[in-house]
């Protein structure tokens, strides 16, 4: 079973490797959107604070 479990991750990992290097910019885009949300959170915990 562990194999199939560890096939199964590497197919996973290698379609998203693919698909990030087709899609430069939506990974950009999508970064760039995480960390600006992770610093408007971490701005809005430090008023509060």
């Amino acid at each position: 079973m562990k194999n199939i479990e560890e096939v199964a991750k590497q197919l996973r990992n290698q379609k998203a490797k693919e698909w990030r290097d087709k899609n430069k910019d939506k990974v950009k885009e999508i970064n760039k959107r995480y960390w600006l949300n992770k610093a408007k959170k971490e701005l809005e915990q430090r008023k509060e604070v």
